[in-house]
């Protein structure tokens, strides 16, 4: 499959150089021609998508063409995809694409336009994914790439996390989206581009600094995330982890289940452990007044505050309890000493709860 790029600007040569390495987009075809094949058209649309390419190859032996597209090969492809150990939302993702390129040449695809449609529709189920602790973000901050890809990958997640920007909206934010006098950020996201996302600018992990750095390098969707888990092994993130995954149980070291999506996973997890309300969490992510979008990104349940428990206590006067007597003045902090003595919550569960009121 060849194709002629280098009248193509510089942006759009790196944003097609992964494909042109493995050799879906070389010198030598018209650029018409080649954008009414299969891989012309479906490299076009998603360039870095190149494992949907791959998958084609090793099934059929040669590269994909529209006479391909038939009902049994489709369904190989699917099932290929999840033989991969795939997460279900990633197959969910590349059949979605694949099904708009297909929907969009329909007459040169022998798969019938309603099969196609349902056999890459792939079912939503639960699953569970891992996020960046707090400190694990500072070690991840602090690591220092190793290499332009490294550095490229690094900037990006760390934006991501601070953000909770996708990766194809991290890697376009500089400081022209910031507004001084709010001290927010604001950024209309690729995948819905009818809305405008503002969140306020992390000023204490420095997020202004990475915003700065608009340095552009360009990979596929794979490399990007095998790179990600290279820094992250560097990091440390080796905890033993079980997750749900394609419906099968998995336990294996964090490292391995941190992808590209998992900045957006931190984002929303940790405001929501520090206390931050879904419907502010769904604004910022963009998921608009659907908060049930937004509670599929966070990883762990936020801990019931002494404050809470004591609602639910029998009303009693405390200003002859030995804790007011010790000299709380403050209701909270009394309630809080008599569920300690009365061990109906821990030391542990304190500490947790002045640790998201310090974040408050």
């Amino acid at each position: 499959m060849r194709r002629k790029y280098e009248s193509l600007d510089y942006e759009l040569q790196a944003k097609y150089s992964y494909a042109v390495k493995l050799g879906y987009m070389t010198d030598g075809e018209d650029q018409r021609e080649w954008k009414h094949t299969f891989v012309g058209a479906f490299i076009w649309k998603n360039p870095s998508r190149t494992k949907v390419i791959q998958t084609f190859e090793k099934i059929l032996g040669h590269l994909p063409l529209w006479e391909d597209m038939t009902d049994v090969t489709l369904r190989d492809f699917v099932e290929e995809l999840k033989s991969q150990g795939l997460a279900l939302s990633s197959v969910r993702t590349m059949c979605a694409e694949l099904k708009a390129v297909l929907n969009a040449n329909f007459r040169q695809v022998p798969s019938d336009k309603y099969e196609f449609a349902q056999i890459l529709s792939i079912k939503k189920t639960v699953s569970q994914a891992v996020y960046l602790t707090d400190d694990e973000m500072g070690r991840f901050i602090d690591y220092v790439p190793a290499s332009d890809l490294e550095h490229y990958v690094h900037r990006n997640f760390i934006v991501g996390m601070l953000t909770g920007a996708r990766l194809v909206d991290a890697e376009r934010l500089t400081l022209n989206n910031c507004n001084q006098s709010t001290n927010t950020l604001s950024y209309v996201p690729k995948k819905t581009p009818g809305i405008v996302v503002t969140v306020p600018v992390d000023e204490r992990r420095g997020l202004r600094k990475y915003l700065a750095d608009t340095k552009a390098y360009y990979t596929c969707q794979d490399t990007f995330n095998e790179t990600l888990r290279i820094i992250c092994h560097k990091c440390g993130f080796i905890s033993l982890h079980t997750i749900t995954r394609a419906g099968k149980t998995v336990t294996d070291e964090k490292w391995k289940f941190i992808s590209s999506h998992t900045a957006r996973r931190t984002f929303a997890t940790n405001l929501y452990l520090a206390g931050v309300t879904l419907e502010d969490i769904a604004l910022m992510m963009g998921h608009g007044k659907n908060i049930e979008t937004s509670k599929r990104y966070i990883c762990e349940e936020r801990k019931i505050t002494p404050a809470v428990l004591a609602y639910f206590l029998p009303h009693r006067d405390v200003s002859d309890t030995p804790a007011y007597k010790s000299g709380y003045n403050d209701a909270i902090d009394c309630m809080t000493s008599i569920l300690l003595d009365g061990g109906i919550i821990s030391e542990n569960d304190m500490m947790c709860h002045q640790m998201y009121s310090l974040k408050k």
